[in-house]
Formats: structure tokens, sequence, C-alpha cells
């Protein structure tokens, strides 16, 4: 890909080893009989979260008896989640819901029994709990028989509602973070709020944020040097995603060819990451390419 020097354009709109002493003690057969257990039990659950039964309701049974297990057991245990009335639904190869029981959705969690997102707790965010990012991401949420329901909305009227177990009420609740976290962003840049590597995180997560946001940052010293050079590397791992995120392209801050040249020549991207990022991106974002193709 050939080189230039473009002007960002950014958005406008907004182990080592532990070595420690061995301390040679006597183990009684009691001891060595609780620890081999210890070691099945964790080799079977290892195993577990490699290989999840096939089929759909096998796996959503497994889910749901780690949820329980695992960071839910004192819940269960003391009932304050009902066992009948809690449900696990598969939405997408690695992506599981967890109901309350009142049919909303609690949370999204993954095959290997970790949350994706809380909803109970990210409806608390700024932009989401005043409406502002559902309405930017074209959605609408009702209370309907003590259920909370989604629309797509287009032009400010009702188009149809979303499933609540399908992949785009998911995709849904994907998108609204998406924009949160842009007008967070820009609220935070305005008003020159400073940053730890927990916002950053939040961030780069939901792929609105880009390696332009993160040098604007630290031109303002809202982060550090060093959360600028952690999230760097982080950055990496979301950017093919980013090459091809209409959402970006929308919002006219879309990944380009020339952006490509410039993490390049920065040294935040390797040349393997970048011809996986011009492969990914819309042939109308290959500017570069596009242009000598023109001349």
């Amino acid at each position: 890909m050939p080189i230039d020097n473009p002007e960002i354009s950014h958005t406008s709109y907004d182990i080592e080893k532990n070595q420690t002493p061995v301390v040679q003690e006597e183990i009684t057969q009691s001891q060595r009989w609780i620890e081999d257990t210890i070691s099945e039990i964790n080799e079977w659950l290892d195993w577990l979260r490699l290989e999840l039964p096939k089929t759909i309701e096998e796996q959503e049974k497994e889910v749901l008896e780690l949820v329980k297990v695992r960071w839910l057991r004192e819940s269960f245990e003391n009932w304050t989640l009902n066992n009948n009335n809690c449900e696990v639904t598969k939405i997408q190869e690695k992506v599981f819901s967890f109901k309350w029981d009142n049919g909303n959705v609690m949370y999204f969690i993954d095959n290997n029994w970790e949350i994706i997102f809380w909803i109970v707790n990210i409806i608390e965010r700024p932009f989401i709990e005043n409406k502002k990012a559902l309405k930017y991401a074209w959605y609408i949420e009702k209370k309907e028989d003590g259920v909370y329901n989604m629309y797509k909305i287009e032009w400010d009227k009702e188009v149809w509602p979303i499933d609540i177990d399908s992949p785009e009420y998911y995709q849904a609740w994907l998108d609204i973070l998406f924009y949160a976290d842009i007008l967070n962003k820009l609220l935070r840049l305005k008003h020159n709020v400073e940053s730890d590597n927990l916002d950053i995180r939040l961030f780069i997560k939901h792929w609105g944020f880009k390696f332009e946001d993160l040098e604007l940052f630290l031109k303002k010293w809202l982060i550090t040097q060093e959360i600028f050079n952690f999230w760097v590397k982080e950055m990496q791992k979301v950017i093919v995603a980013q090459c091809s995120d209409e959402r970006l392209i929308k919002l006219k801050t879309p990944v380009r060819e020339s952006d490509l040249m410039k993490y390049y020549s920065k040294w935040y991207i390797d040349k393997e990451t970048a011809v996986e990022c011009y492969k990914a991106m819309p042939s109308d974002m290959r500017d570069i390419t596009n242009k000598k193709l023109k001349d």
C-alpha cells in the first residue's frame, strides 16, 4: 500500500516468573486427597470450558449450572434467585443471555461464564440513562407487562419490535453502548476530564475509540504516557474490526487507507495488521488506492 501523509481526520462531532522459596512440609493423606480432588475439578472445568456440548440446549444448561456454581452461587443458595425461573439462552456463538424471574435479560455472558456486559449496570451509564444513546442508535425501550421490550425506530416512528432472545437484541445493546461511549468521550474532551485505565478500556471495548482519540487524550493530559502506551497495544486488537464498522462510517469517522499508513508509520500497527485492515475495509475507504486509480 502506498504511503501518504494526510491530516488526521479526527471526529468532530462530537512473566516475569515469580520465584518463591519452596517450603517443605509434611502433607497428610487427607490433605493429598483434598488437593487431588480440587485438581480434578479444575481440570474438568477447564475441559468443559473448551469443549461445551454440541446441542444448544446442552450448552444453555451447562452455562446456567456454571453460573450457579461460580459467581452467583451465594444468590442461588440464599434463594435470592429462583432456580426454576432463571433462564440461559444461546444468542449466537459464545454469547448467552441470562434472564431474571421477570423475563428481562439481566446480562450477557460468554461460554467461559464471564459477563460480557450487565444491562442492569449499563442502563445507569451516562447517555443511556437519559436515552440519548438509544436515540442515536435508533432504538426505543418500553416497559410492557413488566418486561422491557426494545423497538427499532425510523424517522421517530416505531418500525418493529426486537425479539429479546435474538442476536438483534444483543446487537442493539452493542450499538447503544457504542454511541454512549462516543458521547461520553466527547463530553470528557470538552470538559478536560481525566481518564484512567478503566475508562479507556470501556471506550476501546465498544469500538468507538480510535488511535486519534488516544493521541488527543494524551495531548490534553487526560491520560498518562503509561496509559497511552498500554492502550496502543490494546487498540491493535480492535482495529481490524473498526475498519469495517458501518457505524464509524455513518459518523464520518471511518478508518481509511491513509489512516492505516499513519498508524503504521507511528508503529501503532505492524505490516501484517495493516494488510488485514486493508482487506477488511470497504473499497471506498481505500482512498490512496482509489486516488491512484483515478490519476
